[in-house]
């Protein structure tokens, strides 16, 4: 099993290139395919994933222009999203594996405080 800060960083890379596509193009749609009902680690993390559920758009710049005002009316508006918008250097291919690798490691984890969803 990996380590918490190993899933902490595969998180944050596959919600960045959710967030700003790839040099291949978005890969939005994956993720909301593949990690609908992926458990976040980090509360902040599951936030960023239900706002981009809720912007509901794969295009980055709409994206970037919606993520502040959302977390705002959602009443956070001090997270630092500004995060989830840099550069993450993955091709779409190692973003979608990424996230494969996340459902791995979530389904092969005992979690007593996991919630189904």
């Amino acid at each position: 099993m990996p380590s918490r800060e190993e899933i902490l960083a595969t998180e944050l890379a596959v919600l960045r290139a959710m967030c700003t596509g790839t040099r291949e193009g978005t890969v939005w749609d994956k993720g909301m395919l593949l990690l609908g009902s992926y458990p976040f680690r980090d509360t902040l993390h599951q936030l960023i994933f239900e706002v981009l559920q809720e912007i509901n758009t794969d295009f980055p710049e709409v994206i970037r222009k919606q993520l502040p005002t959302r977390l705002t009316k959602k009443g956070f508006p001090s997270v630092p999203h500004e995060n989830f918008l840099a550069p993450h250097g993955l091709s779409a291919a190692d973003a979608v594996e990424r996230m494969r690798q996340l459902r791995l490691w979530a389904a092969g984890e005992e979690r007593p405080d996991a919630t189904v969803r």
